[in-house]
């Protein structure tokens, strides 16, 4: 971060400290509008949230924080957001393909790094081999196996930016959210959600987004309650 940057989130570490939970909120959430939103303000954010009871806040910039690559706090503390939510989620979870099966499974740090790390290697044995004849055998069996082995990883890799260009999620923020079995403003309401749910976003129809909640669960719903996970 910038020098100014920089300051304001230790004003915000500060305030926190003190116990001026929403002096910090309000000194995180000023960073993450000037486009200073990696995991660390974004985890501070949503921690000073919680702190205030602010479930879908708390929720939207924690799975945020986790998708700029925060670690076992981020998780900890989406855990305790997730366990004080109105909606606690029952049923089976529902079915969902296996590419998005496949990124939720796998870290897409660790898929890029072994794929980056086994293309390079692979290709450096193809140069070598061409100056180290009496190993040209190995050398290019070695260059082989690398570049085989890059293969699941690319494909690891590949389905996590799949699902993160093709599947769009979001949370409440809305107080209640009512969703409709059909698009329509006056049709049957089949429940309500309430801050803090995750939820995949799926076709549109008119002022309605159809909606699928982890348990499988769908209906129609107006897409100003929820904020898109970027």
């Amino acid at each position: 971060m910038a020098g100014d940057a920089e300051l304001l989130f230790q004003q915000g570490i500060q305030a926190y400290g003190r116990g001026d939970v929403a002096a910090a909120e309000g000194a995180f959430r000023t960073l993450v509008e000037q486009s200073h939103d990696g995991a660390d303000v974004l985890y501070n954010l949503g921690t000073t949230a919680l702190a205030q009871g602010k479930i879908g806040e708390a929720v939207y910039a924690l799975e945020q924080a986790r998708r700029a690559g925060g670690g076992s706090d981020v998780e900890a503390n989406l855990t305790i957001a997730r366990g004080r939510q109105l909606d606690q989620l029952v049923g089976a979870p529902g079915d969902e393909p296996f590419v998005e099966r496949v990124a939720a499974a796998t870290s897409p740090a660790l898929a890029g790094g072994l794929f980056a790390g086994l293309w390079a290697l692979g290709f450096l044995l193809l140069a070598v081999q061409v100056v180290m004849r009496r190993w040209r055998g190995w050398l290019l069996g070695g260059a082989a196996s690398a570049l085989m082995l890059s293969a699941p990883a690319a494909a690891v890799l590949g389905a996590h930016l799949y699902s993160r260009e093709a599947v769009q999620e979001g949370v409440v923020l809305a107080r209640t959210l009512p969703v409709h079995e059909v698009p329509e403003p006056r049709s049957k309401v089949s429940f309500e959600l309430h801050p803090g749910v995750k939820l995949r976003m799926l076709d549109r129809s008119g002022d309605f987004v159809r909606v699928r909640l982890p348990n499988g669960l769908e209906g129609w719903t107006d897409p100003a309650g929820v904020s898109p996970l970027r």
